[in-house]
């Protein structure tokens, strides 16, 4: 091992790399030194109406100036595009530098990779008023039509997308890959892309938990690859040490003998769930049957064998609903680790096993108890690859300081002291974070890593808590959950779940329970899901449970989705009699149609029932859109459309589509449908029960999705249909949260804006002191409220009574 350094401490490995790369500039793509506009404007060519680019010097750096002119115009995003050549297979991503003053104007900002006939994507937002570095990671991007992988990108595309009618600029400059293999990455890990192609429905889970690992190694200051299982080869491999299998259930023949040749020459290996059969006898462990739980919490927790595993805890939280079960060949592999239940009884199933190269975990790693997770995740790498542990001891002890937007220790102590007014609570958990951070030093120096990180680990914690008692709560303020499960939190009763709730300062709690197609109460309206026998009317228990705490319930409905429990009777009649909604390629979408006006009837009949049945404090729309802009084009559709414009349709969708003669109509038309589902649930539930409270998850920027989904909820804010509005305002970007909500106040008018704060959506994780940064940026915009994605076990274990330390305390 190397031996630990002091002033790595005091900067992340991260930073060290990137002035390597900037003094060498291995894997750059394009620094943006242009010599003029000529050139600029040569490399990057500008879309649909778009100002040409420009060459610029800022702040004594050379840049790219990208105009952003919507003042006065209808584009609905600015772009430009760059042609290239790029094999981005041995990276894990690109870094590029970027500078916006004035980011208002835009919704938000996208890059796209183009690889053949697709288009890999993501979104970005500059985060500081000054310059600062975006880092893409492939794993995060999600593909459109069939990209031909990324060994073959052959345009970088950068989108402005339009937020309201006033021009900005963006500037961008050093454009590069980054978790390049040799350079700043000694871990590879294998996306499976080959499962698109076979039409797997595994391919959505391999994208998410191949991003989560790559996600949590970065969180660790482990740098890595990303490389599809489409392009492995054993000479990809040539300069890894580790590679890590994060949802791999099938992969080409072609990869599986790359893997085989990369351990026979010393490699290791690190396997979630599905070790590859033609792999087993290198690794020396055997492969066993699928198991799925017997019951809710038969797999709920990991328990390692006392020193089996150096640097992991002995028990990590994972709620897992089956398994692949992996077996020990004796006197080559053994277990290190086994399931328990959530009685704490062993189960008798291998959790996790390792042989000499290799560790397989039977289950994929999930997100709950995310502290531990990570630190057992460290141990893995670090047994595999010991010399990683040097590089993360130095790596978390820089990061010990990095919590609510600070950079260092000594900036967060200085802030928790200035916002904890006196706090004696506060003062004592930063003084033994600080007592913690200095033995985790000194640790380090002796070279004793495993025992310098998990001190490095217990002073984040400490100083998290100190940051989170320092926050004062808001009088008066709405604070409240989406609950996506109409059962609550797995493992916990309505009772409890509300409790830790209240107990913690929460008013209100927003439970799905009713979808287009089934409900988890004793509906009279929809078809009730067969767990209501069982479990009990779930409206019911929940409403007990929030009179007994004294909190609020909104129940909230998914609109027209008739959701993963639609009983097959149901969709089946909603098939026969032409009510499901259709591309306009002719797809079945197992939507409602929202034009049929038996849908229209059932969806308003559905949240007045609940209005009218159930002491409630109020409905909650969701979903209360199009899937997008491709649908509805059933062919009742084209027959009420016809009638509703009083048009001839000859030529159908075409006509509607894009430059279609109908367009214009056709988008009214599909307004028109959900606005009137809107307008009558509140008036009609109004009548039901007078003082009921009518609200609505909404996209983010109602100027363009109006159109893109049909949902003009600035509308339904202007004629007072709507008591508060939810814009899902799902990023990690506080400052793209705080340019979306100024957007949101104005488009609602008079009706409050309760943002959406994504703290595990899929496209954000937050933890507590990020959470209360938002939060703290809602009260910037007097808001008087928020609501946050989602309350789930982790959420109700660590989140919650986090918060409840101070910025959401009952005082």
């Amino acid at each position: 091992m190397k031996p630990f350094a002091l002033p790595a401490i005091l900067s992340s490995l991260l930073l060290a790399a990137a002035a390597v790369l900037a003094d060498n500039k291995p894997g750059m793509i394009d620094d943006c030194h242009y010599a003029d506009d000529a050139a600029a404007q040569k490399a990057w060519r500008p879309m649909g109406g778009s100002a040409p680019a420009a060459a610029v010097t800022l702040d004594g750096r050379k840049a790219l100036r990208l105009p952003c002119n919507f003042a006065g115009t209808t584009m609905e995003r600015a772009s430009w595009d760059r042609k290239v050549k790029l094999d981005l297979v041995p990276c894990q991503g690109i870094q590029f530098k970027v500078f916006c003053k004035n980011p208002a104007p835009v919704s938000h900002f996208s890059v796209y990779f183009q690889s053949g006939g697709g288009w890999y994507s993501t979104g970005f937002f500059p985060e500081a008023a000054g310059w600062s570095t975006i880092t893409i990671n492939k794993a995060s991007t999600r593909s459109e039509g069939t990209p031909a992988g990324w060994g073959n990108i052959e345009t970088i595309r950068i989108s402005a997308w339009r937020g309201r009618n006033e021009d900005t600029e963006l500037f961008v400059s050093d454009l590069r890959m980054t978790g390049v293999l040799g350079v700043d990455a000694s871990v590879a890990v294998v996306r499976g892309e080959s499962l698109a192609r076979g039409r797997s429905g595994e391919s959505k889970a391999a994208d998410q938990f191949a991003e989560g690992v790559t996600q949590n190694l970065a969180a660790l200051g482990i740098g890595c690859s990303m490389i599809s299982d489409l392009d492995l080869t054993a000479e990809r491999l040539a300069k890894a040490k580790l590679v890590i299998l994060p949802h791999n259930p099938s992969m080409p023949d072609s990869a599986a003998d790359a893997l085989i040749k990369f351990l026979g020459r010393g490699g290791n290996l690190l396997v979630f769930y599905c070790l590859p059969a033609k792999l087993r006898s290198v690794v020396k462990i055997e492969g066993g049957p699928h198991t799925k739980a017997s019951h809710p919490g038969q797999f709920s927790a990991i328990r390692f064998t006392d020193g089996a595993l150096p640097g992991a805890p002995t028990l990590i939280g994972q709620r897992s609903w089956n398994i692949n079960a992996a077996k020990a060949v004796p006197g080559a592999s053994r277990v290190l680790a086994e399931w328990l239940d959530d009685k704490g009884q062993p189960t008798g199933h291998a959790a996790v096993v390792a042989s000499d190269n290799c560790i397989v975990m039977s289950h994929v790693l999930l997100d709950d108890d995310l502290v531990n997770k990570r630190r057992m995740l460290l141990a893995m790498v670090g047994h595999l690859e010991p010399d990683i542990w040097w590089k993360t001891t130095n790596a978390g002890i820089a990061r010990i300081g990095q919590i609510g937007g600070c950079k260092n220790f000594d900036e967060v102590a200085a802030l928790i002291t200035k916002t904890a007014k006196g706090n004696r609570k506060a003062k004592a958990a930063l003084d033994s974070a600080r007592k913690l951070r200095d033995e985790a030093v000194a640790l380090g120096v002796k070279e004793k890593y495993v025992e310098a990180t998990e001190k490095a680990a217990a002073a984040t914690q400490r100083l998290n808590e100190a940051f989170c008692m320092a926050q004062q709560p808001l009088k008066g303020e709405f604070r409240a959950f989406w609950c996506h499960s109409a059962f609550g939190v797995e493992g916990m009763e309505w009772d409890e779940a509300i409790k830790r709730l209240a107990d913690n300062g929460f008013t209100a709690i927003v439970p799905n329970m009713l979808w287009g197609g089934v409900a988890f109460y004793n509906s009279k309206t929809l078809p009730v899901a067969p767990d209501v026998a069982e479990k009990g009317d779930q409206i019911a228990k929940c409403i007990a449970a929030c009179k007994k705490n004294g909190v609020q319930i909104h129940v909230w409905k998914v609109n027209w989705n008739t959701g993963h429990r639609v009983p097959k009777e149901f969709l089946d009649k909603m098939r026969s009699e032409g009510r499901l909604q259709m591309s306009s390629r002719g797809k079945e979408e197992p939507w409602l149609c929202p034009s049929h006006p038996d849908n229209q009837k059932l969806e308003i009949a559905s949240m007045v029932e609940v209005a009218r049945d159930y002491d409630v404090d109020g409905i909650h729309f969701d979903y209360i859109r199009y899937p997008g802009g491709d649908h509805c084009f059933c062919p009742g559709c084209r027959e009420r459309f016809g009638k509703a414009a009083g048009v001839e349709i000859k030529n159908w969708p075409q006509d509607a589509l894009g430059k279609g003669p109908f367009r214009q109509q056709w988008l009214d038309f599909r307004r028109s449908n959900i606005t009137a589902v809107v307008k009558a649930v509140s008036e009609q539930a109004r009548v039901a029960k007078p003082k009921i409270k009518i609200s609505a998850a909404v996209f983010r920027n109602w100027a363009t999705d109006r159109d893109g989904v049909g949902q003009d909820w600035k509308l339904w804010c202007d004629n007072g249909w709507l008591d508060f509005v939810c814009p899902m305002d799902y990023t990690e970007s506080d400052r793209q949260f705080d340019s979306w909500i100024a957007l949101q106040k104005d488009w609602a008018g008079k009706v409050p804006v309760y943002p959406g704060i994504g703290v595990s959506s899929s496209g954000s994780r937050l933890g507590a002191d990020r959470t209360i940064g938002q939060i703290a940026i809602t009260r910037r915009h007097d808001t008087r409220g928020f609501i946050i994605f989602n309350y789930g076990v982790t959420e109700a274990k660590d989140l919650v009574p986090m918060l409840g330390l101070g910025i959401t305390a009952k005082r």
